[in-house]
């Protein structure tokens, strides 16, 4: 069944159609009309031509609202505030415009209409703000906005110009902490009673008394095989081999699952597969976001640890304390864990950056670090509190602020922007990996020798030949001047010494540039950074001054209001204030605080995690977002059981992937029921497993594992540039080639796991950003899952798509000279089952009928076999039985 959200326009369901479909294309959409309801497929014609007329009537989903929101709060609200609410709010509507709610945008003012949701270039306030010559008006008139905050508006209104309901600025209606489900302590529950007697697992016992209350039976289990492929893409992300299959087929052991659980939580694939999911949260990429996006080429090391300390099932606990304050407990920690810890902090430095030169903006970073560290570790959001009191969570604007002040204590690497190439501003702060009483006197003697460097340097202006022939020639200059002065209060000619004037003047401009290019000479070999390139660093965070911070009036750091003590949120603190050491941050003191045991949301939200990637959708199906605005539970008691076991568990990742894979809730089979689907269309209740897509690192890791070029080696830092050939600009941003002269737009191809591909805030990677990988720029929850044309297109045609069938059709080649073998090694290497009979001889007829049409043509008996194997090798590597997990 197709499900219909305002995500979807006309296009996107021209994209739908041809995208769920075996094969792609044209045949696709005959086979859609010959397995669908054909009111249905009628549905979707209708809607490609009415499209914006139907599906605006339609509500979205909550996570994608829940995005839309984050988004007005984040980068519109804050805009109207501090730039037009002065004379188009409040007592003040010039022009007849407020714009203090969409209904007053909607009715504009003597001009008309200021937006047209959807359509940005149809709406005035768009072209104002573009200062367009044709617009009637230009705002704000003296000055224009930055291109990102106008692309932010353009961005808005393209989607509807959503605005959270209920948010007069002018009020503070904010929610009581012991209202809401989430805020109240977590519950030790016991799993019920299920009189049904379906199974006596504790999560199997949750679901069935719910699903029993509605009359919904559950689906038989899956068979083995399917189980089997579904485990291996939950816990790995690659499907199993062929050998794998039968080893587990073949297993009638009643542990047999249980051993392959345990198997594949101890390959390292288990860390780069669930690792990734944490790199969603925390926004991970390896460049900056500045408007240059410059590179960070030891954000690898923070990708590593992540990865690793998911292999090492390092208790979650820990984990959120390492990258919040491990530079804290760096101190206190064994030698050989020193440089982990440090790491771990790159969570923090990661905050995006903005603007052009280091650390402009610092406000926005630090929001960023406020918004995930809420996000990530409470579902809450927080940034909303930036600018006003939160309109749906009981978090006030002091609270922001005292979570502002921890991370304005904390100093901020500056990894390079465009400043870098035109003010020769070094990168700076990076943490060496080596305790400070090992590294100390080599930086000491680094930076010595740096501001030796740099005084010799400034010497040129008044030391050595060139300083002192201008010097000479500016005194005869002053001297001239001053005989010419003498001479005209005399009345004596100064014709013949005026003369001399221009020439001594270019001559001392000349030696100027000469001594400014020997300095720029010089400044250019300069190092790039504060520490010594040989020295082991990362791209961390470390404490610097503790201090509280002002409240910024209207989230405008311009407009200080008065310091606030650093602390956490109130109301999830029982009142109480943070203890934070004398000279400190509070960084350590805010993760022990989140890591506590009676804290209501660090457990919860985790789990809920957990439970999002093995069954497609969290029990909160925002799951970075528990607060009033979030979605409820589908099964609070359930959740609530799960925190308890996580906590009770040591904080064991892995524990809960062996709670929930061992349940028969996870093991049902993916097919339809008619009435339970007229119950439960969404399968809220899990009477079934619901099918789902691959994302886009299992497609591409899994179409590499099949074609047999997959390379499950990690292979360390990107090949970036020297940091002395950094050149990038606003202009010419990073991954410009100046050698080359053009934009890159897949920097460093690679055979790697996609975990391991360079990833980058301002361009998205070509395969990644069509197959729905995750917003580098801010922590992404749940993913889109788009349809389009793109997509089947891109693995149809693009030559990476042909090189992998190409690899695959040799393989099989090489298997067997057998067709029927060959086939069926096809089957188990792209599905993990044997191919059917019909199956078989479709296949078979598919071949001889693709050899029969080159036989027409100018190619070889050999070309003839290798064409038709890849043609049939392009066909499973696009179809949905690899697309999608049952």
């Amino acid at each position: 069944m197709f499900i219909i959200t305002q995500k979807f326009s006309r296009i996107a369901w021209i994209k739908l159609v041809l995208f769920d479909n075996s094969i792609g294309g044209l045949n696709g959409v005959i086979a859609m009309i010959g397995r669908c309801n054909f009111t249905i497929f009628v549905a979707a014609i209708l809607l490609m031509l009415w499209g914006p007329h139907v599906v605006d009537a339609i509500e979205p989903d909550q996570a994608v609202q829940d995005e839309q929101y984050a988004f007005f709060e984040a980068k519109i609200r804050p805009v109207l505030v501090k730039t037009c609410f002065q004379c188009h709010g409040g007592e003040q509507t010039n022009n007849g415009l407020r714009v203090d709610s969409r209904e007053a945008l909607l009715e504009g003012g003597i001009y008309g209409p200021a937006i047209v949701p959807n359509e940005p270039d149809a709406s005035l306030m768009i072209e104002a703000i573009r200062h367009n010559e044709t617009a009637y008006v230009s705002m704000p008139p003296d000055e224009k906005l930055p291109d990102h905050v106008v692309r932010d508006f353009e961005a808005w209104v393209r989607t509807g110009a959503i605005w959270p309901p209920e948010t007069d600025w002018q009020t503070n209606d904010t929610v009581k902490a012991d209202e809401h489900w989430a805020f109240l302590p977590v519950k030790a529950v016991e799993p019920p009673t299920d009189f049904s007697n379906w199974s006596d697992h504790p999560i199997d016992r949750f679901i069935s008394v719910q699903r029993v209350e509605r009359g919904l039976n559950p689906n038989p289990p899956a068979e083995k095989g399917t189980l089997m492929r579904r485990v291996y893409f939950d816990l790995v992300g690659l499907p199993p081999t062929p050998e794998e299959v039968s080893a587990f087929l073949t297993d009638t052991s009643p542990h047999a699952l249980e051993r392959l659980v345990e198997r594949l939580l101890a390959s390292p694939r288990y860390g780069e597969r669930w690792g990734r999911h944490w790199m969603d949260v925390v926004r991970y990429a390896d460049t900056a976001g500045d408007n240059a996006d410059y590179p960070i080429p030891e954000a690898h090391l923070y990708r590593d640890y992540i990865i690793d300390s998911f292999n090492a099932d390092k208790p979650y606990d820990q984990f959120v304390q390492e990258q919040l304050a491990g530079d804290f407990l760096a101190n206190n920690a064994p030698p050989q864990q020193y440089a982990e810890n440090i790491i771990a902090t790159g969570f923090i430095a990661l905050s995006r950056r903005f603007g052009t030169g280091p650390l402009q903006l610092k406000h926005l970073i630090i929001e960023d670090s406020i918004d995930t560290t809420g996000r990530a570790f409470l579902g809450l959001t927080m940034r909303c509190a930036r600018c006003h009191d939160h309109k749906f969570e009981p978090i006030t604007m002091q609270d922001y602020y005292a979570m502002y002040g921890i991370f304005d204590s904390t100093t901020y690497p500056y990894p390079g922007s465009e400043s870098f190439q035109t003010d020769r501003n070094p990168r700076t702060n990076f943490v060496p990996l080596q305790p400070p009483e090992q590294v100390q006197p080599q930086i000491d003697a680094y930076q010595a020798e740096l501001s030796q460097r740099r005084k010799e340097i400034e010497q040129l202006e008044h030391e050595g030949e060139l300083a002192e022939k201008r010097n000479s020639i500016k005194q005869q200059i002053e001297s001239l001047r001053e005989q010419i002065k003498t001479l005209k209060s005399d009345g004596g000619d100064t014709k013949d010494l005026e003369l001399q004037l221009p020439e001594l003047s270019t001559q001392q401009n000349e030696l100027r540039d000469k001594i400014n290019h020997q300095k720029g000479d010089l400044k250019r070999k300069l190092p790039r950074s504060d520490l010594p390139a040989d020295m082991p660093q990362a791209y961390a965070v470390k404490d610097g001054e503790a201090k509280d911070a002002p409240l910024h009036r209207r989230g405008d750091p311009a407009q200080s209001g008065p310091a606030i003590r650093r602390d956490v949120p109130k109301f999830l603190n029982n009142g109480k204030t943070l203890e934070i050491p004398e000279g400190q941050s509070g960084r350590l003191q805010l993760a022990q605080w989140l890591t506590n045991p009676a804290n209501p949301l660090t457990a919860r939200v985790m789990v809920n995690r957990i439970w999002q990637y093995h069954f497609g959708k969290g029990i909160v199906s925002t799951p970075s977002n528990f607060g009033r605005n979030g979605a409820q539970p589908t099964h609070p008691l359930l959740i609530d059981y799960l925190a308890t076991r996580f906590i009770e568990s040591g904080w064991s990742v892995k524990a809960m992937h062996r709670l929930i894979l061992s349940s028969k809730t996870y093991q049902l089979a993916s097919s339809g029921n008619v009435q339970n689907a007229v119950v439960d269309p969404s399968n809220d209740y899990y009477w079934r497993f619901d099918r789902r897509r691959l994302d886009a690192e299992a497609l591409r890791d899994a179409v590499m594992n099949i074609s047999g070029l997959l390379d499950l080696n990690r292979p360390g830092a990107h090949p970036f540039p020297p940091i002395e050939k950094w050149f990038w600009s606003q202009h010419v941003p990073f991954p410009y080639d100046n050698v080359t002269g053009r934009f890159v737009p897949t920097p460093y191809p690679s055979n790697h796991r996609t975990v391991y591909l360079m990833t980058q805030r301002l361009q998205y990677h070509p395969f990644l950003g069509l197959f729905d990988g995750p917003d580098t720029n801010t922590t992404t929850g749940v993913r889109t899952s788009s349809t389009v044309p793109q997509q089947s297109l891109y693995l149809m045609n693009n030559p990476w798509a042909y090189a992998q069938a190409q690899e695959f059709s040799k393989r099989l080649i090489a298997f067997s000279q057998d067709p029927v073998e060959r086939i069926n090694r096809a089957h188990l290497l792209a599905y993990g089952r044997d191919a059917t009979t019909e199956e078989m001889q479709l296949a078979e007829a598919y071949i001889k009928r693709v050899v029969e049409n080159l036989q027409t043509n100018e190619f070889t008996p050999e070309q003839w076999e290798m064409e038709a194997w890849n043609s049939y090798a392009q066909v499973l590597l696009r179809s949905n039985e690899l697309l999608y997990i049952d």
